[in-house]
């Protein structure tokens, strides 16, 4: 079995392993979330790149591309290339993980920061053609009533950069449609993705995770196909068994239907004696 991977030159902003290379840059990653929240984000933690949050053994661990926060929020920053039907879902229990990770130094609820989930989608996710999709939690009865929670999901229709009134947004939402930059925050992240390219380091950590990755997949595909072998074989020895103890039984009847025979028995009291047929017992 054979895995293909894009060239490392064929990367862009928006494939995994570039995005979290390039937001490893604090001013990158502080300019992004900033224009994608219209906010002013304060002094960041360096950025977190695929960080795996399992607070808890038995829990299900997340990765999480980008996972970075300023004095007062955490921010957590996926690209999505595809939209699988449980992306709400997703969100909901990525949130809920980022505040288990957030409070495990046995802080007050009301330590939590104000949280984001930020989903940037190659496709739209919700089918309104619409740029933007914030979600907060408000009342079902008084729309005008906020739970005020400080839980944000929002989610980025690229393709939709067309509608986006904002033009800092606008750009960064064409860029990563297009790969046209038009604006200079734009440029200067298209000159790092075709720095990184460039770069010995980068193109050897890519084609290594790559490695890794096939030997993951070809590791349990073996493993897949050894299951189903020794599957297969006891379901073999178990049908064999099955057939061998029917003929067995089989046989076991004839036999006694001869010996019946013998003794002048009728034909309608060896077939209920054997489960034989009529016919069976006339071949004997």
């Amino acid at each position: 079995m054979e895995y293909t991977h894009k060239p490392v030159d064929e990367l862009t902003f928006t494939d995994d392993f570039m995005f979290g290379t390039v937001m490893k840059n604090k001013m990158i990653c502080k300019g992004v979330i900033e224009r994608l929240l219209h906010i002013k984000v304060g002094k960041i933690e360096y950025p977190s790149l695929q960080k795996t949050i399992a607070p808890f053994y038995e829990s299900k661990g997340i990765r999480l591309d980008v996972y970075v926060s300023d004095p007062e929020r955490i921010f957590d920053i996926e690209i999505q290339t595809s939209i699988p039907p449980s992306l709400p879902k997703r969100t909901r229990y990525y949130q809920s993980l980022m505040d288990v990770d957030n409070l495990l130094c046995g802080q007050s609820y009301a330590e939590l920061k104000e949280s984001y989930v930020i989903f940037i989608c190659t496709q739209d996710p919700f089918g309104k053609g619409l740029p933007v999709y914030t979600f907060r939690n408000v009342c079902s009865e008084d729309g005008t009533l906020f739970l005020d929670d400080k839980s944000y999901k929002v989610f980025y229709n690229v393709g939709a950069y067309g509608k986006e009134d904002e033009p800092e947004l606008s750009a960064l939402l064409e860029y990563l449609c297009e790969r046209r930059a038009t604006s200079g925050f734009t440029q200067h992240i298209d000159e790092l993705v075709e720095k990184a390219k460039r770069n010995e380091k980068f193109r050897s950590w890519y084609m290594s995770l790559n490695i890794w990755k096939d030997d993951l997949l070809r590791e349990g595909s073996q493993l897949g196909e050894k299951i189903g072998f020794e599957r297969g074989v006891a379901a073999g020895i178990r049908r064999g068994r099955r057939d061998g103890i029917a003929a067995g039984s089989y046989q076991k009847a004839r036999e006694t239907a001869k010996l019946m025979q013998r003794e002048s028995c009728s034909v309608d009291f060896i077939q209920r004696m054997t489960g034989l047929s009529e016919a069976e017992i006339e071949k004997l």
